[in-house]
């Protein structure tokens, strides 16, 4: 974030350039295999796929996707508790098989993808190869995601000098 948005009451994840945007892209082109695995019968299930979003989603705090992950974690089953606690990043009322993939997105999403070699190594170790990649992948569509939305409300907050685009937090 730069620090023209935390001056302005801004405090979310944002891009501060057209070129992160790209990177970001090119990041989920290169790992379409997994992308697409994602909503595939192969893939991670769909329950954990939406917990993935929604803690990344709660770490970016992007209102967004917070709204459309809300839409879709309840289609999947998901309880309107679990998602409130998944978006407060509470895993209290997660399966604990998932606790250690919804963890490792959370330090992925902390490190603006860039996680610690043995974090990566243990998701690995858990879950295998294929469902880390998907792991790995949810985290970064979404996060690509939270990103865009958040700029879109940074600048909508900076036109409209601070009447739309700000959580209730950033007031």
């Amino acid at each position: 974030m730069n620090s023209h948005a935390r001056a302005s009451g801004f405090q979310r994840r944002i891009y501060a350039s057209p070129v992160q945007f790209v990177r970001d892209l090119w990041r989920i082109a290169r790992s379409i295999r997994a992308v697409l695995a994602l909503s595939s019968r192969a893939g991670i299930a769909a329950g954990f796929r939406e917990r993935i979003m929604l803690v990344v989603t709660g770490v970016n705090r992007c209102r967004h996707c917070a709204w459309g992950h809300e839409i879709l974690a309840h289609q999947v089953g998901l309880s309107k508790v679990e998602i409130a606690s998944l978006l407060v990043l509470d895993l209290a009322n997660c399966p604990d098989s998932e606790i250690p993939g919804l963890l490792y997105a959370m330090h992925w999403t902390e490190s603006d993808g860039t996680p610690a070699a043995a974090r990566r190594t243990g998701l690995e170790a858990t879950y295998g190869p294929g469902a880390a990649h998907q792991i790995e992948a949810a985290a970064l569509m979404i996060h690509t995601g939270n990103r865009f939305g958040n700029t879109f409300d940074y600048w909508l907050s900076r036109i409209t000098r601070g009447r739309f685009g700000l959580l209730v937090s950033e007031r």
